[in-house]
């Protein structure tokens, strides 16, 4: 019977920790969710007061709970948030330490890596979490970018060849459009990696492009792609087709950029 009672004192303690950190997770929920809705709903000093309380209240659940990775999680979470990036390293390091198996924690490491120079490192943990969570269209993005930024010092380093980055990137941008085909970034983000790669594709581009006009929401992005596909076309050779496409966009907020594309189609 002690045996038993043991437990159940165990199991309990357990859920009355696990509520206790949703408790604080929930305050912090409703905080950002109120800046979300109204950005001037709380004074500096009240929103500052209320994020060092949050901060603290992590801390004491950590001091009474050491080894909760979720805890560390949303602790580091908060700290970036603070601009306290040096400590939220420090909370995702112990939570992948604890648990090297979640992939935000993999992403977050990454980040940090990255921001920091350390590209090769970074490599490693954008890659994990790609593993990890595969569904996930925000890693893919993430890798993506992370090719992009530093494929030169890969290349340089012997990690890639050019082709292969230039393919593992657009695979990145692929797989993020693919898995949130409502993002419209990601959709315009695959689009433009075209243009930076060494041997593109451009009838694949303008199939990309055309295929986001239809789906598109607004004039503004109607026009916007539009100026994309006029550059492809331009670089496909068809250049009467590009000027005429391009000279149709009439916003006044897109007149520099249309003006470029005709200067770059003149120039073939």
């Amino acid at each position: 019977m002690a045996r038993v009672h043991a437990t159940t004192t165990e199991a309990e303690a357990k859920a009355f920790a696990t509520e206790r950190l949703l408790t604080i997770a929930t305050k912090e929920e409703k905080i950002y969710q109120k800046l979300a809705e109204d950005p001037e709903f709380y004074s500096n000093d009240d929103l500052e007061r209320r994020v060092r309380e949050l901060a603290q209240s992590y801390h004491t659940y950590l001091s009474d709970h050491p080894d909760d990775p979720e805890a560390y999680v949303l602790y580091g979470k908060l700290l970036r948030r603070m601009g306290r990036s040096n400590e939220a390293f420090t909370a995702f390091l112990k939570a992948d330490e604890l648990d090297p198996k979640i992939a935000v924690v993999k992403q977050q490491i990454g980040n940090y890596l990255a921001e920091g120079g350390k590209a090769k490192a970074a490599l490693l943990y954008y890659q994990q979490a790609v593993e990890l969570e595969p569904t996930v269209a925000l890693y893919h993005f993430g890798l993506g970018e992370l090719l992009l930024n530093f494929g030169q010092e890969y290349i340089d380093t012997g990690i890639y060849t050019r082709d292969a980055i230039d393919r593992e990137m657009l695979k990145c941008f692929k797989s993020a459009a693919r898995l949130a085909p409502e993002s419209f970034d990601y959709q315009m983000r695959l689009g433009e990696a075209y243009y930076d790669q060494a041997s593109p594709d451009w009838k694949a581009a303008l199939l990309h492009w055309s295929n986001l006009r239809r789906d598109a929401t607004t004039g503004l992005q109607e026009e916007i792609i539009d100026l994309h596909k006029a550059r492809v076309m331009g670089k496909l050779g068809r250049y009467e087709e590009a000027k005429e496409l391009a000279n149709t966009v009439e916003n006044s907020a897109l007149q520099m950029s249309k003006q470029q594309v005709l200067d770059e189609v003149s120039q073939y």
